[in-house]
């Protein structure tokens, strides 16, 4: 009857979701419509290199699971290496083959401890990211058979049950190569359950349906920050071109399906403006957001079209900012399994 009711509850929450905000549309319409408009030049322009579109190149290693027994014969490690390959890969990066970056591994465990690098490898790839599982827990709880009468009499029974936990906690780092400059440190931590009828009180689990599940809780805590991994290495693609009809605007990207930008993707446009300080007469750069729009139906794998909705914004976009693909939890993520 509880999971009936969980249910029942998510699918109402649903369907008022979807009535109130209807179906978004990412179409664009006789396309043919829209004319070419002049765009005044961003501060600081893309150099032919940025144009290129290369994917950026990570090296994911294996998380260290080496001081929790639990972790290393469940191979923790590798279930979070492996989950968080994936989700960047979502993001339009290039994943390396960490088999052949084990001197690189070595370096970080080095500058790790002394607090500086000489690492003088061959240039493998752009970032490195490395890390500890430091908790890997499982527990079980017994659950007495229940029941209950509703007001017609008809009786409902919940057999007797086990419920087993395992959680997976752990801290992974951003390296920033060739240089080995530390970049960005990420807490990961998230449990899983699972329920079992039965009798016995004892709550008997295999070795290896526990060793399953702590796989299962370090591939949870690795999804549940999904979106902080794939923001911090979010694709970039360039204005090249924009096109009005009336009110509607829609802009070109450099780049497309290769680089992650796909229909219905949520990005954000970038100033890049040059300052100079008065008093030092240093220059510096500085970003500020402009406009957020949708990636089109307009899409291929070297472009895409995307949609802006605000007018006034779109006129302060320039031919040569930067566009950023935002990342965020699905409707359903984050929910607990029934």
């Amino acid at each position: 009857m509880e999971y009936t009711a969980k249910k029942l509850l998510v699918i109402s929450c649903m369907s008022s979701l979807a009535f109130l905000g209807g179906c978004a549309s990412y179409k664009i319409e006789n396309f043919d419509a829209y004319s070419q408009t002049t765009m005044p030049q961003a501060d600081v322009m893309p150099s032919v290199e940025e144009l290129k579109n290369k994917k950026t190149k990570i090296v994911v290693f294996n998380a260290d699971d080496s001081n929790i027994d639990l972790a290393k014969n469940a191979k923790a490690g590798y279930s979070i290496a492996t989950t968080l390959e994936k989700h960047l890969s979502e993001a339009g990066t290039e994943i390396v083959d960490r088999n052949i970056a084990k001197k690189l591994q070595n370096e970080i465990q080095l500058a790790e401890v002394k607090g500086k690098s000489t690492y003088q490898g061959p240039s493998i790839a752009d970032y490195a990211i490395t890390g500890n599982v430091s908790a890997a827990n499982i527990g079980s709880k017994f659950y007495e058979r229940s029941q209950w009468t509703d007001k017609k009499g008809k009786v409902y029974v919940t057999p007797a049950k086990c419920k087993y936990t395992a959680q997976v906690t752990a801290n992974l780092k951003i390296y920033k190569l060739p240089g080995l400059a530390f970049s960005k440190s990420v807490s990961i931590d998230d449990s899983v359950s699972v329920s079992e009828e039965t009798r016995n009180s004892n709550c008997p689990y295999s070795v290896n349906a526990q060793e399953s599940l702590v796989r299962q809780a370090a591939a949870a805590a690795v999804n549940d920050s999904r979106t902080e991994f794939q923001n911090y290495f979010a694709p970039k693609a360039y204005v090249i071109e924009r096109r009005i009809n009336e009110d509607k605007n829609i802009f070109k990207l450099s780049r497309g399906t290769d680089a992650g930008f796909k229909t219905g993707s949520s990005v954000k446009f970038y100033n890049l403006e040059i300052n100079k300080n008065p008093l030092t007469q240093e220059v510096s750069t500085e970003e500020s957001s402009v406009v957020e729009g949708n990636v089109s139906d307009k899409v291929g794998k070297k472009h895409a079209w995307v949609i802006v909705d605000e007018v006034e914004k779109a006129g302060k976009v320039r031919l040569g900012d930067y566009v950023k693909i935002t990342y965020e939890k699905g409707f359903l993520e984050g929910l607990p399994s029934f």
